[in-house]
Order: structure tokens, then C-alpha cells, then sequence
């Protein structure tokens, strides 16, 4: 009897909490209801997409629609090969530096038109151009012509040659891994249609109605709709190039965190959108599991949360400031207690499911006395408030920034947290207007996402963190083929970020998500699963 008394508790308070929880849900109940005929699967997302824009969506929240409506030349599998595309082949130089790209004849954009070379010469000239608001600069840098950040440095790009309608042949600056250019390039570049956005100036192009509202993409499925922090409609392409998708339409809806996990138990979500987006919060995890309707899934992640630091703050360029904030900052507790074990204390900025984590390296420990120490001897001011950023809509990234304010507090820091939404907190970041700001960053595959996070100048250098020789071997790692000596290289590199702290790396959350059972090849994946909409399916 005390079995059956626990689970009868267990079932009540589960009721309780989805109550509770469903109150938080209403603007989710019937938003779309004239949208469910046919084969429909409603995807669960944590905030709302600030940009739909394929060449400058402004989070990942944003991209992860864009994935659906637009097509790369190649995608990764979750075995980590690469799949044809847009283009259905492609060859490799003997030097190592030239890529032939031969795209598939059957693809049209979504008003019909072909799909050609062209396009994607001019998607690549588009974010090459100074001037153009995008965040695709790092997919293309390695390009023979353009600067570090992706720019353009003369009137052409000699490393883009069309030789026809359906092939595109990219020179790079030096030979690259395959692996890092087919990643970076292949995956990261969604290709935009030239015919609607040629001539536009830049300050056009920003707020080109074709991007921002792409009802003319490539990918499987069609834009219908945006309706403001409640949901984004999809429908088939029916003439898509691959086959069209087996479900008729997606719904992808903004269900916050704390209403997540109703929503899937409620059956008024099917998925979730997966890491870092949209996943089971941590307290709802064991009543997710338990519902018969849905398949948990997890799995470790690439990304991690991490105390960006604003270098460009006088009170922060000394380094020993830097560091006895990373030595005040107690990360286990945070793992045992935030994450319950469901988290890997970050050593630096390479998730330990890559074979670039150094784990020869011990993380920086908490320790308060040196902490207090340190400050000392950098004459911290201790009248001083440091304000922390942090965006509401993730719990757990919330606590985090709550025991950061009380450890820094501890050791004679005074911290003043404010709360923002998403796109506010990411407007404040970009414009330099924050002290300290806990974020969460979704590394790549290939360990060269560092160059754009904390080389000097790179487009996602939130810290504007600047140093000689951690720039120097930066490009070393990246110009190097041999995946042997990139792993060295790289192992020195975290070596480094430990000795300069260019922010303070704090875990890598697993995978929370989970899946209704009726639904057929779409389980959430640290690979993005959306790439494979076009497969998903729903059981009678």
C-alpha cells in the first residue's frame, strides 16, 4: 500500500502542477486552430524570433525557422557526415583549397523560379559587402578576398568563380579541414534569391520585406505567417527539389519554459525545439518522463553557458579582476544543484562531446580567499556596482545569475541584476551597454567558432576581448589540416583563455527535450533535427 500511496501523490501533485502550468499556457490554447487540417506537427520554442532574416536572424530562436524555409548547399548528419543539398555533389582540390560546388537542377525558390549559381554568388556577395547588416560573416571568412570578419576587400571576390547555371566553384584563402569548411560554409550560408533583392542598398536590404517576411524561400517548407510572441505558420512546398515534406504544415509556437512541459503533456505541442530553445526544464523532467505519449530524449550538448565580461570597461582590463571573478563563481554548485547532474562543468569554450576539450586541463577552481585577494591587489573599487544582464525566459539561466551575484558579492563585488527580455538583452550587448551578462553560445562542430567569439574584432565577441597572441594562434588552429597538430593547438588556446579569462565559461547543460510518441524521425538532436523536417512524419 505505500507504493500505491506514493504514485496516487505523485499523480496528484503532477495534476497540480499542470494546473498551474496551463494557466501560464493560454495564449498558446486555439491560436492556430484553423491551421490543424491535415498532418500537422507544433513545435515548441522558448521565445519568440526577433528576425526570420536568412542572412541575419538575430538568435537562434530565429534561425531555427529560417532552417525550415531555406536551403543550405549541404547539412549535417548526426553521424557528423554531410549530406547533399542544394548541392547534390560537390569535389575538393587536390590543394585543399578549392571547393566545386554542382547544384541540384530540380530546385526552385518558392515562387517558382530555378535556383542557380548565381544565387548563391550573390548570397555570398550580399554579406560580404560593408555595410550590410548580417551575422553570416563568419560562415564565409575563410573565402580567397575577404577579411577576417567576412568583408569584402576589393570590388570582387576572386574566390567565387561561376563556371554555369548550376555550378559554383569557391577558392579559400588557404587549404582548411573539409570537415570546418563544409560545416562553416556548407551549413551556415542559406542561400537568399537574387531576383528579388538585387540593388537594393544596404539600409534596404535591412528592412527588405522578401527577407523579413521570406515568403519566397528554398527549403521544404513555405512562410505563412508570423503572429507577434505566439506562433510562426509553415506550410509543404509541394514542388520541393528532394520530395515535398510528409506533414502538411508546422506550427512553431513560443511556449516559455515554465509552460513547456504542459504543453507537451497537454498534446498541445508535439516537440521541442531542443538545445538551448526549447527544452524540458529540469523540474519538469521527471514528469515528462512519466507520460505515456511522449519519448524523452537527451543527450550531452554543444552548448554552454558562460559570464560574458566587457573587456571595454576600464574596471575590467586588469586581469586579475577577470580572474577572481571566474575564482568567486561556483560552477559545481550550480551542477549539483541548479542542473542535478544533468550539466559538465565547461574547462573552456569546446563542449567535451568534440575531441578539442583539453581534459588535461582542470577548470579554474572557487576559491573566495584568492578571489578577495585578487580584487585587493587590483585595487577594486568596493563602492563600485557592477550591473549583471540576464534574459528571463530560462529558469535555470536565471538561478545561475543569482548564485554568480551572491559569490560576487561574497568577495566584495556589488552586483546589481536586471532582468530583459532576449532581444533587449542582445541590443544592449551589441551596443557595449552592459558590465557583466550571462548568455548561452551553441558551439559548431569544428572548434573554429572561437574565431568569431573571442578573436579580436569577430562579429560575436560580446566581451570585446582583444589579445595578440591568443589571435595568432587562432588563425594557426584554423589554417592548420592536420587534425593531429589543430588538437595541440587548440589545447594551448584553452590554456591561454584560462590565463587571460576572456569571460567565464560555466557548464554544458544536457539535452532535455522530448517527442510525442506518434511522431516519425523527429527526435530532437544536438544536430539541428529541423535540417530534417523534410522527413518528419506523424503516425495515424
Amino acid at each position: 500500500m505505500r507504493g500505491r500511496k506514493r504514485v496516487a501523490v505523485e499523480v496528484v501533485v503532477g495534476l497540480a502542477l499542470l494546473v498551474v502550468s496551463s494557466l501560464a499556457l493560454a495564449p498558446l490554447v486555439g491560436m492556430a486552430g484553423a491551421a490543424e487540417a491535415g498532418k500537422v506537427i507544433r513545435v515548441g520554442l522558448w521565445s519568440a524570433p526577433g528576425s526570420l532574416s536568412a542572412i541575419n536572424a538575430d538568435s537562434s530562436y530565429g534561425y531555427f525557422v529560417v532552417h525550415f524555409i531555406y536551403d543550405s548547399l549541404v547539412e549535417m548528419r548526426p553521424d557528423m557526415s554531410f549530406r547533399p543539398r542544394l548541392a547534390r555533389s560537390w569535389e575538393i582540390s587536390a590543394d585543399g583549397r578549392t571547393y566545386t560546388f554542382h547544384l541540384d537542377p530540380r530546385a526552385t525558390w518558392h515562387d517558382g523560379r530555378p535556383i542557380t549559381a548565381e544565387d548563391v554568388r550573390f548570397t555570398i556577395e550580399t554579406i560580404a559587402t560593408p555595410g550590410v547588416q548580417t551575422n553570416r560573416g563568419n560562415a564565409i571568412k575563410s573565402i580567397e578576398g575577404l577579411d577576417a570578419n567576412g568583408k569584402k576587400m576589393g570590388a570582387t571576390i576572386p574566390g567565387v568563380r561561376v563556371i554555369d547555371a548550376h555550378t559554383i566553384a569557391i577558392t579559400t584563402k588557404t587549404a582548411v579541414d573539409p570537415a570546418r569548411f563544409l560545416e562553416q560554409f556548407g551549413t551556415g550560408v542559406f542561400v537568399i534569391p537574387k531576383h528579388l533583392l538585387e540593388g537594393l542598398s544596404p539600409e534596404q536590404l535591412a528592412r527588405a520585406d522578401a527577407l523579413l517576411r521570406p515568403t519566397v524561400g528554398s527549403g521544404p517548407f513555405r512562410f505563412v505567417r508570423y503572429v507577434t510572441d505566439q506562433y510562426v505558420e509553415l506550410e509543404r512546398y509541394d514542388h520541393y527539389y528532394r520530395g515535398p515534406a510528409r506533414v502538411d504544415r508546422i506550427l512553431i509556437r513560443i511556449a516559455p519554459a515554465p509552460s513547456i512541459a504542459a504543453a507537451l503533456i497537454n498534446g498541445e505541442i508535439d516537440v521541442v525545439a531542443g538545445p538551448g530553445i526549447g527544452e524540458v526544464p529540469l523540474q519538469d523532467w521527471e514528469l515528462v518522463k512519466r507520460a505515456a505519449h511522449l519519448r524523452p530524449v537527451t543527450e550531452p550538448s554543444l552548448g554552454y553557458q558562460f559570464l560574458a565580461i566587457n573587456h571595454a570597461r576600464p574596471y575590467f582590463q586588469d586581469v586579475r579582476v577577470r580572474r577572481a571573478i571566474a575564482m568567486a563563481v561556483d560552477v559545481d554548485l550550480m551542477v549539483q544543484q541548479l542542473y542535478k547532474g544533468q550539466a559538465v562543468r565547461a574547462r573552456g569554450p569546446f563542449s567535451p562531446v568534440t575531441p578539442y576539450e583539453n581534459r588535461d586541463l582542470d577548470p579554474i577552481p572557487h576559491d573566495p580567499a584568492a578571489a578577495r585577494a585578487l580584487l585587493s591587489q587590483a585595487g577594486w573599487e568596493r563602492g563600485r556596482t557592477v550591473e549583471l544582464l540576464v534574459p528571463t525566459g530560462n529558469t535555470l539561466r536565471e538561478q545561475t545569475a543569482a548564485i554568480i551575484q551572491a559569490n560576487l558579492q561574497a568577495v566584495g563585488m556589488q552586483v546589481r541584476i536586471q532582468r530583459l527580455d532576449f532581444p533587449t538583452v542582445l541590443s544592449r550587448v551589441f551596443s557595449d551597454d552592459f558590465d557583466l551578462v550571462v548568455l548561452g553560445w551553441t558551439d559548431t562542430f569544428d572548434p573554429d567558432h572561437v574565431s568569431s567569439t573571442f578573436r579580436t574584432g569577430g562579429q560575436y565577441n560580446l566581451s570585446n576581448f582583444s589579445d595578440p597572441e591568443v589571435d595568432a594562434l587562432i588563425d594557426a588552429a584554423a589554417a592548420e589540416r592536420d587534425p593531429a597538430r589543430r588538437k595541440e593547438l587548440y589545447d594551448r588556446l584553452q590554456v591561454l583563455f584560462q590565463e587571460r579569462v576572456p569571460a567565464v565559461f560555466l557548464y554544458y547543460p544536457n539535452m532535455l527535450a522530448a517527442v510525442n510518441v506518434r511522431l516519425v524521425d523527429a527526435d530532437p538532436s544536438i544536430v539541428p533535427f529541423e535540417f530534417r523536417a523534410s522527413e518528419w512524419d506523424v503516425r495515424p
